[in-house]
């Protein structure tokens, strides 16, 4: 991913740094935003996994609705 097309630390969180993390060094501060990153990632994945897993328990012919209704 390029640079300029990667959110920087302080865009991922929504606010202003804290200082002990805006005194790391920019490679770190990169490092942290890179684990958030994956970690959003992987954590939107298993969210979906968990939604259509949960479908399993409603009955097939309201799937479709409740699946457009959750926005899966």
């Amino acid at each position: 991913m390029a640079g300029l097309t990667k959110r920087t630390l302080a865009e991922q969180i929504g606010s202003p740094l804290p200082a002990g993390i805006e005194a790391l060094a920019e490679h770190e501060k990169q490092d942290l935003a890179d684990a958030l990153r994956e970690a959003r990632r992987r954590q939107a994945a298993s969210l979906a996994a968990a939604g259509e897993e949960g479908l399993k328990y409603v009955p097939a012919f309201l799937r479709g609705a409740v699946r457009k209704a959750m926005g899966l």
